[in-house]
């Protein structure tokens, strides 16, 4: 005869199951449990409790609770002697009955599996409140439990044999509202969707499907109690305890992982077809948003932040029509200069990172840059349209005029030296046989025109991407390209223009985003080179809110093939899981003990036993930052004539050096218990300061006298 299995409660929870109908109770029977511990040794505790007194096994059933209003603490369970606990399982444990250890289970076990609706002051139905699961940084520990049994009578074990390769997991199925136009069809169908008991919405379960570079949620479809190809799948451990009736019995339980709820909700919807797996090494994402990201990661908005920065600078700048006094020409070129060195040196590295991109992901247009092959050679118009624009973008001829010298200063650079589009100097940062990678990555002191001899640690070439006084270097992309979408193989976006941003402005970086587009469009399909994964924060979310997940155990039998298709559980009661900050979260008790004496002669006690080990650039950089004060920082942004620039303040001296010349850093060492009582005081300073905006000073800070709590005996 075939033998059946099916997945079942615990064990232990079986005598209290009850129901007002045979629906109800064969569903709880089937019904894997959620328990909650609320203890750092959570699994000790379910070990002790398993082991000398299975049927609390109830106590710690995962009910709704919130800090304002927790769940009263479990009794510990006692740890009872062999001879003891023999006898009470024959019904002559003296301190509890068989019927009062039905009674305790049977109490939370039917408020949880019921979740009956209450009634309220008018006689509607009050939904029950939604079961949420806490993480492990509130105290809340989670498990879920179940039984594999034999459907004959006295449903006893089935046993899993690990040297056929069987195997049991559990898996984490998030619930959405079912489509309007299928709600009806599927409320219909017994098994197509689950109904949660607080409300009538139809759910679909999505599956999360996990393969290399692939995670999201997959719609199951309706045949809910199958196991879809490449879905995550959970460990159980197998738990054996003797039972009331001296019954050796076997409890599968595993841990839920609350700490993944980010990563759960952020996971979008898989691309792959429902009731399909996704082709090794594809992604959720289209095949060139990765490479997109990271181009958008390290060129197009680290340009488009250099695009503000010379605005932001113009701004202060001062203008003919400025009221007096008058700046001298002196003082209104010095300060141009500076802001120029500053947005170079951000330029040549945006160049950079643009010219090692393109070399990478769309090798064909970069041999082309270089000289390496003609221009003939590129396929396709996209890959044309690039090479079109990098030639095209062009410095401004009064741009190149002014970066030619600026008097009183020595001319450093010949007019040569300024690259007059964006092609030829992306081959003058990243030419094979004069590569500035390295190079950059080894500079020490600041960028000046002033002196020669810094020359040689920087680029001798000028190809600002924006300019203070002469406005942006925007990429000249004709404004018929059309932007990014599915079409491109790439995550469309969708792209908000604030109303506020300068029309300049916005001109400038409607010409990146069409720069991005045209090198998105230019990049093969297929690539060899690795990327990143993309960010969470810019994958989109599947739902917004508080997210609804249910948790089915399974059982596979591998060498069997279709045979015996994966045994896969009813769901456990819907849940959602918190995140870090929910409101309702109780709170870990932290206390941190300040130090009493905090006189004189009671902090020189303390040893200054925390070291830091400072590099000589950043000891260099530690030394300018102490020669500047808070009216310096508050000057360097007014406008004129206000404005003072920080170099005048504090100039940059490079790294620190010894009295020899030799450049040196330093170790500090620092007394914590003073750092601590300054961070009290800085973050009390802060709060009260953006209390101003937040009004949050009545929720953040309260006090309790404590008698006797002295500094000084």
């Amino acid at each position: 005869m075939k033998e059946i299995v099916q997945w079942t409660a615990p064990s232990p929870l079986w005598p209290g199951i009850s129901g007002s109908g045979e629906a109800v109770v064969r569903e709880a029977m089937l019904q894997p449990a959620i328990l909650r511990f609320a203890t750092d040794s959570f699994m000790d505790d379910f070990m002790n409790m398993i082991s000398n007194d299975p049927a609390r096994l109830g106590d710690f059933l995962a009910l709704p609770e919130t800090w304002r209003g927790p769940l009263a603490p479990v009794a510990p369970v006692e740890t009872v002697p062999p001879f003891l606990l023999k006898n009470g399982r024959s019904r002559f444990f003296p301190t509890r009955t068989r019927q009062e250890l039905m009674r305790l289970s049977a109490g939370p076990l039917e408020t949880s599996l019921k979740g009956q609706p209450g009634e309220g002051q008018a006689g509607e139905a009050i939904p029950p409140p939604a079961l949420k699961l806490y993480q492990p940084s509130h105290q809340r520990f989670y498990l879920v439990a179940g039984c594999l049994v034999c459907r004959q009578a006295g449903l006893p074990d089935h046993a899993v044999a690990g040297n056929r390769q069987e195997r049991v997991t559990f898996i984490v199925r998030r619930l959405r509202p079912a489509a309007a136009e299928s709600t009806a069809a599927k409320a219909a169908s017994a098994a197509g969707s689950l109904t949660p008991a607080d409300t009538s919405t139809v759910y679909d379960e999505y599956a999360f499907v996990t393969t290399p570079g692939n995670k999201g949620w997959q719609k199951v479809g309706d045949k809910v109690e199958q196991l879809v190809k490449d879905e995550e799948q959970l460990p159980l451990s197998p738990t054996s305890f003797t039972d009331t009736d001296e019954r050796q019995r076997r409890l599968f339980a595993g841990l839920i992982p609350v700490s993944k709820r980010e990563a759960y909700m952020g996971a979008p919807l898989s691309s792959a077809p429902n009731g399909k797996s996704a082709a090794p090494g594809s992604t959720n994402v289209l095949p060139k948003t990765a490479r997109k990201i990271l181009f958008r990661t390290q060129v197009s908005e680290p340009w488009k932040r250099i695009i503000d920065r010379a605005l932001s600078i113009g701004k202060a700048l001062p203008k003919p029509g400025d009221p007096d006094p008058v700046p001298t020409p002196d003082l209104t070129r010095t300060q141009l200069k500076e802001a120029r060195e500053q947005l170079q040196v951000s330029s040549w590295y945006v160049l950079l990172d643009l010219a090692k991109f393109l070399s990478e992901h769309v090798t064909e247009v970069w041999r082309v840059v270089l000289g390496q092959a003609a221009e003939s050679t590129l396929s396709g118009n996209a890959q044309r349209n690039l090479f079109a624009a990098l030639k095209n973008t062009v410095a401004d001829p009064t741009l190149v005029n002014a970066l030619k010298s600026v008097a009183p200063d020595p001319i450093i650079y010949a007019t040569p030296s300024i690259k007059p589009n964006l092609l030829e100097a992306l081959k003058a940062i990243k030419d094979p046989q004069d590569d500035w990678e390295e190079r950059l990555d080894q500079v020490k002191t600041a960028y000046s025109r002033n002196e020669t001899k810094l020359a040689e640690s920087w680029p001798p070439f000028l190809y600002p991407l924006a300019d203070p006084e002469l406005g942006v270097i925007a990429p000249q992309v004709p404004n018929t390209v059309p932007p990014l979408g599915a079409v491109d193989e790439v995550e469309a976006e969708d792209v908000v223009k604030e109303p506020p941003i300068a029309v300049d402005q916005q001109t400038a970086y409607d010409g990146v985003d069409r720069l991005t587009a045209l090198v998105v469009r230019a990049m093969p399909t297929a690539s060899s080179k690795a990327v990143p994964e993309p960010p969470l924060a810019s994958q989109k979310l599947l739902q917004t809110g508080q997210g609804l997940f249910v948790i089915r155990f399974v059982y596979e039998r591998p060498l069997c093939g279709p045979l015996e298709p994966p045994e896969v559980s009813k769901p456990t009661t819907p849940f959602q899981m918190a995140g870090y900050f929910d409101p309702d979260a109780p709170a870990r008790p932290i206390r941190i003990a300040l130090p009493l004496d905090t006189s004189p002669a009671g902090l020189r006690k303390f040893d200054k036993n925390t070291a830091f080990a400072i590099s000589d650039v950043l000891c260099g950089q530690m030394q300018r930052l102490r020669a500047m004060t808070f009216g310096d920082l508050v000057l360097s942004v007014l406008p004129w004539p206000f404005h003072k620039s920080l170099s005048a303040a504090a100039p940059d001296a490079g790294a620190c050096k010894g009295g020899d010349g030799l450049e040196i850093g330093m170790i500090c060492s620092i007394s914590i218990p003073i750092i601590t009582i300054c961070a009290l005081l800085l973050l009390m300073i802060i709060v009260s300061l953006l209390d101003i905006v937040f009004r949050w000073m009545p929720y953040f800070f309260i006090c309790f006298p404590v008698p006797g709590l002295k500094g000084k005996k």
